[in-house]
């Protein structure tokens, strides 16, 4: 039998070493894929409010709480020289009764005493009385025309409402509802429970149908001024309508808010929020709806850039390299920036400090760029697109460096969500971002909710106009 040649024996290996290299650098191409998707998804599983743009309402049970300040070796509590707090005394003209209350032996000898203290010791106590609801009826006589026979029944007086609840419960039901996120349920027993008033589901319903109505005026009115502001904050968060998908959106400035609620989170919804010719300075977070407002007229929020930077970091030692120095950087001008707002720090030193500090963040995004973790390259590559908009609050006074305005206006909506799961109708979602402007703008005017609610649904029972949620 003849041998095999060796050459063909030769090439035969040779194949079998080129196919056994092929396989081996693609088996090294998956396993560096699959290191990559694996730190990927522990990044993700690490993510928590400190590090990602996500709400703390989100973070899993067992998430180490926010960095707390370091130990001074001082006793919980008041410190010795503080200012004293204590409740201050209601003035004379709001005392419902006074008792006058005098001793009548000396505690010491037991000699009887008689006289008056010009000053005496004031103890007052305030109390809440039990609270009935007044109910009027109205007998509206049927009377027979002696003439013509025909018969006439009275109508009700100007004002008085065609339902059987008047405007400050009606008022009441509204703001137990909007401002302390009341599911009906509870507003149905807390109104019979305090003030003896059978109430059905339906009419808790039915009566912030009709708040709703009394105040739309007055919001828009907001809408339209707060369009004309020079600095907006503006924020969205999810929301339901009717088991679907919606999203609620906020723009707030320093004595309004505005709330929309819509079925989508894109450009044509933002500029129905802030006006399709908004000329302001919009400062929000890096969400793709808001890239029609020109990047030297917006300002992107530093903290959620700070959770990013820190977020960097669980994605290994490429990414560590970026997130770490941009992390400090941030820390640097938030502590800079804070002895601006106190004072203790003028605006031209910290202009002169941003300088530098520019140049770095700069730098550090650019080489983040060529960062391979994909993640990370990405969002630096993101961020650097919209670099003009990371300092606008440097040069124009009244500009923060956070969307912190904003994230404080959608976290009671969010809160309602939770317990609500959104609205079923459109009209559901119509009052609850009517009263949510409404008592939004009050709280930041330190107006009182309730009072003027109650105005509005009586402006409304009387065809009057509702009063202004401006300020002044």
């Amino acid at each position: 039998m003849a041998s095999r040649s060796p050459i063909v024996a030769r090439d035969w290996r040779d194949d079998r070493i080129d196919e056994l290299e092929r396989e081996n650098a693609a088996l090294r191409a998956r396993v560096t894929t699959l290191e990559a998707r694996l730190r990927e998804l522990e990044a993700r599983l690490g993510q928590s409010s400190g590090n990602s743009s996500r709400p703390p309402s989100s973070d899993p049970p067992g998430t180490p709480p926010p960095a707390l300040p370091k130990r001074t070796g001082r006793k919980r509590g008041g410190q010795p020289g503080h200012a004293k707090h204590s409740r201050p005394l209601v003035p004379p003209e709001r005392i419902t009764r006074t008792i006058v209350v005098k001793p009548k032996e000396c505690r010491r000898c037991g000699n009887a005493l008689e006289g008056d203290d010009p000053d005496p010791y004031r103890h007052q106590v305030t109390e809440v009385p039990k609270v009935l609801a007044t109910v009027e009826e109205y007998q509206l006589h049927t009377l027979d025309c002696h003439r013509c026979g025909i018969s006439t029944r009275a109508t009700l007086p100007p004002g008085v409402p065609a339902g059987q609840f008047g405007p400050r419960l009606q008022a009441m039901v509204s703001v137990c509802s909007g401002a302390y996120r009341m599911s009906k349920r509870g507003i149905e027993e807390l109104v019979e429970d305090f003030f003896d008033v059978p109430i059905a589901l339906g009419s808790v319903a039915n009566l912030e149908q009709a708040t709703s109505e009394a105040v739309a005026a007055p919001v828009a009115e907001v809408a339209r001024v707060i369009r004309e502001q020079p600095v907006v904050h503006a924020d969205e968060t999810g929301w339901f309508e009717g088991s679907k998908r919606a999203w609620l959106w906020a723009a707030v400035t320093a004595q309004l808010s505005l709330f929309l609620v819509r079925m989508s989170r894109g450009a044509k919804v933002a500029q129905e929020l802030l006006g399709a010719a908004f000329a302001g300075i919009l400062i929000s977070d890096r969400w793709s709806a808001y890239t029609w407002v020109d990047v030297t007229r917006r300002q992107l929020c530093w903290a959620h850039l700070l959770r990013q930077f820190r977020g960097f970091q669980d994605y290994g030692p490429e990414a560590s390299a970026i997130g770490e120095p941009l992390e400090l950087l941030t820390e640097t001008m938030f502590h800079a920036w804070h002895r601006v707002r106190d004072g203790t720090m003028t605006r031209t030193a910290f202009q002169k400090l941003m300088t530098p500090l520019r140049q770095y963040v700069v730098m550090h995004l650019h080489a983040g760029m060529s960062c391979p973790v994909q993640r990370v390259a990405g969002r630096c590559r993101e961020i650097l697109a919209l670099e003009p908009a990371l300092w606008t609050f440097v040069d124009i006074v009244g500009v923060e460096p956070t969307n912190n305005a904003a994230e404080h206006g959608v976290r009671h909506p969010v809160l309602w969500r939770k317990t609500s799961f959104g609205t079923d109708s459109p009209c559901g979602s119509r009052f609850v971002e009517r009263i949510l402007t409404v008592v939004t703008t009050l709280r930041l005017q330190g107006r009182n909710v309730l009072d003027y609610v109650t105005e509005a649904c009586e402006a409304a029972l009387q065809g009057r106009p509702p009063p202004s949620l401006l300020p002044g």
